[in-house]
């Protein structure tokens, strides 16, 4: 069994720059870095629930994105579609229910 968040270190998953994003999410916090790879292009977030998530387990957005590239709830996950804007970084959080993820916070652009 793996030591998570709290008691352990958040994880980082990195996205692409484009297209579907297959995430499995195992830790209670996880830190979507969708920033050091700027979007050209849509993505589409597919989580893959780990067998150790437990309801609460919270996930953290960041995407920066080239134009009006837009973010998409896939699989795993609800949120409203994130639309960018030029060299600009937006975030937002979700929780896990124990059926899937949700967002508890509004979009926020911080740059």
């Amino acid at each position: 069994m793996a030591v998570h968040f709290p008691f352990g270190a958040a994880e980082t998953l990195t996205l692409s720059a484009t297209g579907a994003q297959a995430l499995t999410v195992n830790n209670w916090l996880t830190y979507v870095d969708g920033v050091t790879t700027e979007a050209t292009g849509n993505r589409t977030l597919n989580l893959t629930l780990g067998d150790e998530l437990k309801v609460g387990a919270r996930i953290i957005v960041a995407a920066k994105t080239n134009g009006t590239e837009t973010t998409i709830a896939g699989t795993g996950a609800t949120f409203v579609t994130v639309t960018g804007g030029a060299g600009k970084t937006k975030c937002f959080e979700l929780v896990y229910t124990g059926a899937g993820f949700v967002a508890t916070t509004g979009v926020i652009q911080i740059d």
